[in-house]
């Protein structure tokens, strides 16, 4: 039987912290990374909604084009991360964030999936770091060039 411990902390990533992985921006990406490395995270522990998935996909497409965002979904699609299909209940959810604080709606679905799922999530968009009494949050930061 094996005893190793699992953490049982969840984590939800936003496109944020997904497009800081996908252009090396650091320390950003090496704290996505050593999430995916971490043995005691698994597919039930990461967390990413498809509505944030859409996001970072036509980042990529409007800056590398098509083919790229394809690769890029691709690649996230094999990582060990539960994709989450938002039902009715989390597009309300969502809503009912962005009728309360000012983010966007994109961000809200991150928000209310960690809110769900009574996770933490990992990013460095200002909009949703404001709302870190609502939500658990770390914080990730990226060099300015």
């Amino acid at each position: 039987m094996n005893m190793r411990k699992r953490l049982k902390v969840k984590i939800v990533l936003d496109a944020w912290a997904l497009l800081a992985l996908i252009f090396k921006e650091e320390p950003a990406a090496g704290k996505v990374k050593e999430i995916f490395e971490n043995e005691g995270l698994s597919r039930k522990s990461i967390y990413i909604s498809w509505i944030n998935l859409g996001e970072v996909y036509y980042t990529i497409a409007r800056k590398k084009g098509l083919n790229a965002a394809e690769t890029v979904l691709d690649e996230i699609q094999m990582l060990p991360v539960r994709l989450q299909v938002p039902s009715k209940d989390d597009i309300l959810a969502a809503a009912t964030i962005k009728s309360k604080h000012k983010l966007s709606y994109a961000d809200a679905f991150a928000v209310s999936l960690a809110q769900k799922i009574n996770g933490t999530i990992l990013t460095g968009d200002p909009e949703i770091i404001m709302l870190k009494d609502v939500i658990n949050i770390e914080k990730l930061s990226r060099q300015d060039a």
